[in-house]
């Protein structure tokens, strides 16, 4: 049977407020759209105490419940990693307290639904014959590989390597568990699907844009561009992708076009990444008033990732709001675009450079792809959509 209306445990690994990463963004939108339907209840995990102000900024939620976790690289996670089976993002995430707490309302409450999301906050989960939903925003230990790949430390690479070894052990071991899984890209799909064979279900529930909160403006030509990176360096994949940025494309653009400026907006820029961006003359935005603004003052918005998977909130924004795209076969992974109609893709320093100079040197050939990745946006990838997708899942389940 169908249901309309549903109860559902929504376990998040992060509080989904403020809007400061993808995963946020993601879980924000989804269930403040899913709340007007169905009857949530948060169960989430905080990094400080001071993330309980945010729960009245979610009021789409039935009742929230908190866990503090901190961040992972604590003593006593990286010893239970050290010392036992699982790797270092699950025992950051196996919590006794909160097992419990979930235990208790389940006892107390009827729910139709488990959904958890991403898959590693398993291990806080109780026993329960309730459905669960599992959703996974990467492929996890695909990215932690090729992280460690990267690793100059190399005395360091045998202990990551182990370390990852039981990532993927436990990543496919919980896939397994799920009554459905959700993965963010056909790309994942198609990973995890290999690994549960015809068992489980795997849907593919994207991510996607406010198209409200942004809106397409495209910019008039200059004569000294304007160069635009977003992410959040808390995550190792955008690290990763501007170091290369600053140490091997930037001086490059730089030469090319005199005058350019180099805008780097995020949270958590490590002290060394600080260090040199103010060396290389670009300038670090760690709080702006709105990303939009960013967006519509930029003439191009750079993304060599060169680690990761799922899909990425930047270039999805970036499109929506009318400023071209120069990023990698990583960084458009996911999406259903076409390099060179809705974005430009490169995956060298040479092939990105040529990107660049592409989209400056012909103002009808940008204004084409912008309007073309817009109008991508309003058709593919909006959250009205994506949450419609989200539900059937839910209801397929129950």
């Amino acid at each position: 049977m169908i249901l309309d209306f549903m109860k559902v445990l929504f376990v998040s690994a992060i509080l989904p407020y403020p809007l400061y990463s993808g995963g946020q963004v993601r879980i924000y939108n989804l269930l403040s759209r899913l709340g007007k339907s169905h009857e949530i209840t948060l169960c989430t995990f905080l990094r400080t105490e001071s993330e309980k102000q945010y729960e009245r900024d979610i009021p789409f939620c039935k009742k929230i419940l908190t866990y503090y976790r901190g961040h992972a690289w604590q003593p006593n996670y990286v010893i239970k990693s050290v010392l036992g089976p699982m790797p270092l993002l699950l025992t950051s995430y196996d919590h006794a307290a909160l097992r419990e707490n979930i235990a208790r309302e389940l006892a107390t409450r009827s729910y139709d639904l488990i959904h958890i999301e991403p898959w590693y906050v398993w291990k806080s989960l109780p026993k329960t014959d309730i459905p669960v939903v599992i959703a996974t925003h990467n492929i996890e230990h695909e990215v932690y590989t090729e992280y460690v790949r990267r690793l100059r430390i190399t005395p360091l690479r045998p202990g990551y390597y182990w370390d990852v070894v039981k990532l993927r052990y436990w990543e496919e071991r919980i896939w397994r568990s799920a009554r459905e899984l959700i993965a963010v890209s056909e790309d994942d799909a198609a990973v995890i699907r290999k690994v549960v064979g015809g068992q489980i279900p795997v849907r593919v529930v994207p991510n996607g844009v406010d198209v409200s909160s942004f809106h397409m403006k495209i910019k008039k030509e200059s004569t000294a561009p304007v160069f635009l990176f977003v992410g959040s360096f808390t995550w190792m994949q955008n690290r990763d992708a501007v170091g290369w940025l600053l140490k091997d494309i930037w001086p490059s653009l730089r030469g090319r076009y005199k005058g350019a400026t180099l805008r780097v907006v995020g949270r958590g820029m490590p002290a060394h990444l600080r260090s040199y961006i103010k060396s290389q003359g670009g300038m670090l935005l760690e709080h702006v008033e709105t990303i939009e603004e960013e967006f519509h003052n930029a003439d191009v918005l750079l993304a060599p990732i060169r680690i990761g998977g799922g899909t990425s909130f930047k270039i999805l924004e970036a499109m929506a709001s009318g400023l071209p795209v120069v990023t990698t076969t990583k960084g458009a992974a996911g999406l259903t675009v076409t390099g060179g109609k809705e974005l430009m893709i490169g995956n060298t320093k040479e092939e990105l450079l040529k990107s660049v100079d592409v989209l400056l040197s012909s103002s009808a050939r940008k204004n084409s792809m912008v309007r073309d990745g817009r109008n991508k946006i309003v058709r593919d990838y909006t959250w009205d959509r994506i949450a419609s997708i989200q539900e059937n899942v839910w209801k397929g389940c129950v």
